[in-house]
């Protein structure tokens, strides 16, 4: 059993309130999913693997589940693997930037067509509102990168092809790697 409060970060689990937030998400990277006919698609940072329960009831989509917590991924490694997009739902902001800027210079490389779906949290005074109001005080622990250098990383090596604001609490980014670099 995972004790979630020693983890140097948060795992976010929806109870009601928070629910309708993280399920307003999770319904808009769906349709990203389902409007760019993704079929295979790694679930960076799964937590407790609430994408691909939702996305059960479509037959041809696959998640596949990976997080660096041993007990929540289903896979040790994703580098042997082959998928057409990888979401990363408020991940990120916990990789320093040269590891972000690794990762993504490898998928690029590995998987030159791979279209990412990736989430970023604004952690504004609303963010902060809402940790208090929700009683989430543990929500963004472990942040190594701001919103806004997490998205210059991202562009550094990524198109932005669509982007949904969910509450102005945080931002769906729909990528593409660019050609150059």
């Amino acid at each position: 059993m995972i004790n979630i409060e020693k983890l140097p970060y948060n795992i976010t689990r929806h109870n009601f309130v928070s629910g309708i937030y993280f399920n307003l998400i999770l319904k808009k990277i769906i349709g990203l999913i389902v409007e760019n006919k993704f079929i295979k698609i790694l679930d960076f940072g799964c937590g407790f693997g609430y994408l691909k329960k939702k996305l059960k009831k479509y037959n041809n989509v696959t998640v596949i589940n990976y997080d660096i917590i041993l007990e929540l991924t289903e896979v040790k490694t994703f580098k042997n693997l082959q998928f057409d997009c990888l979401v990363a739902n408020q991940v990120f902001y916990l990789f320093e930037k040269k590891i972000l800027n690794n990762l993504l210079v490898y998928l690029k490389t590995k998987l030159p067509g791979l279209k990412l779906i990736v989430v970023i949290s604004r952690q504004s005074i609303l963010n902060n509102i809402g940790k208090f109001i929700l009683n989430e005080k543990n929500a963004h622990k472990g942040s190594k990168l701001s919103p806004s250098i997490e998205l210059k990383i991202l562009k550094q090596h990524c198109l932005i092809l669509k982007k949904i604001n969910i509450f102005f609490l945080s931002d769906i980014y729909l990528l593409s790697f660019n050609k150059k670099k």
